[in-house]
């Protein structure tokens, strides 16, 4: 027995030095159809199990017999089979599939492929971005999907954005679109690295956002991040950049400034501020110019590695990304720290595995005030920024009445700082049942939010102030999801059903004290001071789905969607605790017809139509019960007694805001898809309307939350794609989106008008700056009408309301010849008409040019900035502009910019400083070169590049940026204000990245 297992094993050992004899290592090197190397395509002995995978350079290496043939296939190229026919180098180029780069997108809970969907969706890939230096998720929308408005109110680093999808449906509830990250529903745009996305999809119309229910009403942002891959991969990613202020205001040079202040003196018959010497010194030596001492040139790097890999079963993907950013305002930043990990697990062919960690650290340091920035066009140029003590000047006494900006900039200090965590993780089984599946996951996300503040000696008046808020969040969430797939010859069906649940519990305290006794330890020794002060709260809220989507398909060319979920939320009473939010959707691909084939142009042509409703739970958790509110009295002479007062009652009667939508789309592709033509109208109305309407005095005064009012948002939607040159080794891909926007309020529940405000604009608004009116969209300013000067011939006009020719215009709406509240009217809309992007990727070799435009039109913005630095009143006091110039007076009687008069008043809330922010801006240019592997050896990929943010703005607005604002992205109510608003900065970034 023992000579027969000797005699196999001899032939065994036989065969096998005869097959490797019969066998060769093969190189070679596999690139797309921009000759750069590909990534991880897949190389396999065809018939054998043997294979393996091209490495970050597309290079590859295996041993194969000499009249073998090798399988390339990777996903979004036609694969290809190539004879070795004893070569030992073997080169080979993959051509774009289009139909399969399009095949399959991410809806909500699963996937469809693209042909089949019949809803309005937009991909955006990640070629559209990774070209630019993008640092957050709203850079990366900004631009590149019709009907997504993305404004940066916030140029500051880590600033506040506001993204809106085909408008604003609600007063209360914050209109940010759901952001759905791997399966995690809710998730902060601000937690996610551009680097680390793999795809983006955004959930426009009703069908496609109905499955989301009563969190899909401003639309859905679905990512999924990187996977691992077969084959271990390094990359390493690193940038520095550069920033300036796109514009600064230009101001009167301190000999000017004096004789204007002078001029003003002699017309209204004060003392003159200034003498002919202070004045000729001012023209000699100059002033301050406050704006340098405000702004600065930023700086900036981002490094982030990723190391991927694995084998046939497991793979897994860990990346850490690091910013650090100055802004253009001296003494402010961002820091951002993430850290992530992506592990699958493949068991067997039923049961796999996954497993997404990630964490994040931020903090923004002096980002939110813009103090420095007014008072740098407040304070007198002819005033010195430090005293003879070497101390910032602490008055100015022609200009401003509040503090010089650099102490804005250094004896205060308002810190944001954020920590989050966030586990992921499911399985997925395919049951016996063909065609079944059962996909478990799960999911904790945790928040630590720190808002700390501190006010030093110089802006508090020697009292100094600090506080700290501090806040605990934690969100579970469960996803049970049954997925049936079936064809059946013409037929093809899809199934979803799922089961969610998600709590949501926040904690939070706030510690705040004034008359610090060691000031400089700011915010950290809030506790021994004697005007200190705790407060404490908690909320709580659940939400429990049930939901289900069938997709129907016949012959690939008559397409049905139908989706219904069912929510039940904690925040509304048992009778209206739950709502139904259905939907369908209509697709027919007539490209599948033989009437369309025979015209041989379109190689897909689909018509869809949808309806369905979502919702918005719009109110806080405990918004249906009444309030009780602490407050402290004295009786009968005696101490203070702290005690409990009624508040705001509550409505047990408060339901869902619900939004209906429409939707007609079109999808056209020309030239075997080298050329897509997409189209959609939109019109969706938001009913239930929840708004806060005042309790009368008699029935116990304050407010009460009711359903009352009706929104509608409608437009169209057009974007236009393709690569219209690819030859000859010269690329040409552009994409092209242009959208339109009519936002009204149809109704206030009988209400004519409903005033609302920003807070940003003390002393410069005499009322609410802006108005809810029927008619009207959200976002209306509410002031007066600016005529212009009074002019010579109208003196009579003028002197009906005490003025004189030169002195400033407004309409007197009610004919009562005095200017008041009652002639304030809607003078202009913050909301803009239409917005638009374009990007363009030009490819030559290992050149690469990016050139990416957007562009906002139709908007008004009122400039508050320039109203006090141009209105000579309040707490400017003077005029600072270089406008002044043009000021009316003997011979200059044209002039619309008022006189020097004894009866001068100027109202800023008002059309004269309302301005036209549209803008077109080519947001970014970047030029890449990707290093010929081969003069590296092919040991690596290098690709290095030079960026530009910002480059060219082309604008009437007179403000440094026609984007930025002061008021955040909470409130669609009051927005597009300019009072000391951080603008957008100008950038300049070099680049590297490296894969091994």
């Amino acid at each position: 027995m023992k000579n027969y297992v000797k005699f196999f094993s001899l032939l065994l050992l036989l065969g096998q030095s005869l097959a490797f004899a019969q066998s060769s290592r093969i190189t070679g090197k596999v690139t797309g159809p921009d000759n750069q190397g590909l990534p991880g395509v897949n190389v396999q002995v065809s018939g054998t199990t043997l294979g393996t995978a091209t490495d970050a350079s597309g290079n590859f290496s295996l041993n194969a017999g000499r009249n073998a043939s090798l399988v390339f296939s990777n996903i979004g190229y036609v694969s290809q089979t190539v004879p070795v026919d004893g070569r030992s180098v073997l080169n080979v180029q993959l051509a774009e599939d289009q139909k399969t780069l399009n095949e399959v997108v991410v809806v909500g809970y699963g996937t469809q492929r693209k042909t089949d969907v019949t809803g309005a969706l937009t991909s955006i890939s990640t070629k559209e971005f990774a070209q630019q230096p993008v640092t957050r998720l709203d850079q990366v929308l900004q631009g590149r999907a019709a009907g997504v408005q993305v404004t940066q109110t916030n140029g500051a680093p880590g600033g506040d954005a506001r993204i809106r999808i085909r408008g604003a449906n609600s007063v209360l509830g914050n209109n940010d679109p759901l952001y759905v990250v791997d399966g995690y529903v809710g998730a902060n745009f601000n937690f996610v690295n551009p680097s680390d996305i793999e795809t983006i999809q955004v959930l426009k119309d009703a069908a496609s956002t109905s499955i989301y229910g009563s969190r899909g009403a401003n639309g859905v942002v679905i990512i999924t991040t990187r996977k691992g891959a077969r084959g271990l991969k390094v990359n390493y990613e690193g940038q520095g950049s550069v920033s300036e202020i796109i514009k600064r205001y230009d101001v009167l040079p301190a000999g000017e400034f004096a004789e204007i202040v002078n001029a003003r003196a002699t017309a209204t018959g004060s003392n003159l501020p200034f003498t002919a010497d202070q004045i000729a010194q001012f023209r000699q030596k100059g002033g301050t110019d406050w704006q340098s001492l405000v702004f600065r040139t930023g700086s900036g790097q981002q490094h982030q590695v990723t190391v991927s890999g694995g084998g046939d079963k497991t793979t897994f993907l860990i990346s850490g990304n690091y910013l650090n950013q100055s802004g253009i305002v001296n003494n402010s930043g961002f820091k951002r720290y993430i850290l992530r990990t992506n592990l699958n697990t493949q068991v067997n062919d039923k049961l796999s595995f996954r497993l997404n960690l990630w964490g994040t650290q931020s903090r923004n340091h002096n980002t939110l005030d813009g103090g420095a920035i007014t008072q740098s066009l407040a304070w007198a140029p002819t005033t010195p920024a430090y005293g003879a003590d070497g101390q910032p000047t602490f008055t100015d006494p022609i200009g401003s009445v509040y503090r010089n900006p650099l102490d804005y900039l250094y004896d205060q200090s308002i810190d944001a700082n954020r920590s989050s965590l966030n586990v992921n993780g499911g399985l997925n089984y395919k049951l016996p049942v063909k065609g079944l599946s059962l996909d478990l996951q799960y999911a904790v996300n945790y928040l630590n939010a720190q808002n700390l503040n501190f006010t030093g000696r110089r802006l508090s008046n020697n009292n100094p102030t600090a506080s700290r808020f501090s806040a605990e969040q934690l969100t579970l969430q469960n996803t049970n999801t049954l997925n049936y797939d079936l064809k059946l010859g013409d037929h093809s069906i899809n199934a979803v059903a799922v089961l969610e649940t998600q709590q949501f519990t926040d904690r939070n305290f706030t510690a705040s004290a004034s008359g610090l006794r060691f000031p400089q330890l700011g915010y950290d020794n809030i506790g021994p001071n004697a005007a200190a002060s705790v407060a404490s709260g908690y909320q709580k809220w659940t939400l429990l789905s049930l939901l289900g989507r069938v997709n129907y398909g016949y012959k690939d060319k008559y397409l049905v969607t139908a989706a219904v979920r069912r929510d039940g939320s904690s925040k509304f009473s048992a009778a209206n605790r739950n709502s139904i939010f259905p939907s369908v959707a209509l697709g027919w691909r007539l490209s599948e017809e033989e009437f369309i084939k025979k015209l041989n142009v379109f190689s897909n042509l689909k018509l869809r139509g949808s309806w369905g409703m979502t919702g918005s739970q719009a109110i806080n958790p405990y918004a249906t019960l009444s309030l009780y509110n602490t407050a402290v009295s004295a009786f009968n002479n005696t101490a203070a007694t702290a005690g409990v007062i009624l508040g705001n009652p509550g409505n047990t009667n408060l339901r869902w805001e619900t939004t209906r939508q429409v939707d007609v789309g079109l999808e056209m592709e020309f030239l075997n898809g080298r050329v897509r033509v997409e189209a959609d109208y939109f019109k969706k109305n938001t009913t239930d309307l929840l708004l806060n309407v005042a309790i009368p005095s008699y029935a116990g005064g304050g407010t009460q939350t009711r359903n009352v009012g009706e929104v509608e948002n409608k437009g169209f939607e057009f974007s236009l794609g393709g690569t219209p040159i690819d030859k000859a080794g010269f690329r040409w891909e552009t994409n092209l989106n242009f959208s339109t926007l009519r936002n009204q309020v149809l109704s206030l529940g009988g209400l004519p008008r409903l005033g609302t405000g920003t807070g940003v604009g003390a002393g410069m608004s005499t009322t609410n700056e802006f108005m809810l009116m029927p008619g009207e969209p959200l976002g209306s300013y509410w002031g007066l009408k600016y005529l212009g000067t009074f002019k010579p011939n109208e003196a009579d006009l003028a002197a009906r309301f005490g003025r004189v020719p030169g002195d400033p215009h407004y309409e007197d709406r009610n004919g009562d010849n005095t200017i008041t509240t009652d002639d304030f009217q809607i003078i202009g809309r913050a909301f803009p008409k239409a917005t638009g992007g374009w990007n363009n990727t030009f490819t030559y070799k290992g050149l690469t040019l990016n050139v990416f435009f957007n562009g906002v039109f139709g908007v008004d913005k009122l400039n508050y900035t320039r109203a006090a630095a141009l209105s000579g009143s309040g707490d400017a006091r003077q005029f600072i502009l270089a406008e002044i110039r043009d000021y009316y007076r003997p011979g200059n009687e044209t002039s619309n910019i008022p006189a020097f008069t004894k009866t001068y008043q100027p109202f800023t809330q008002s059309s004269r400083f309302l301005e036209d922010g549209s803008f077109i801006r080519l947001k970014n240019v970047t030029l890449s070169y990707s290093v010929p592997t081969g003069f590296i050896r092919n040991k690596a990929s290098i690709r290095v590049f030079a960026s530009a943010t910002n480059l060219l703005t082309f604008t009437d607005y007179k403000g440094p940026d026609p984007e930025s604002a002061r008021v955040g992205s909470a409130t669609d109510t009051a927005i597009g204000i300019d009072y000391g608003s951080y603008p957008n900065a100008k950038t300049y970034t070099l680049g590297l990245n490296l894969g091994f």
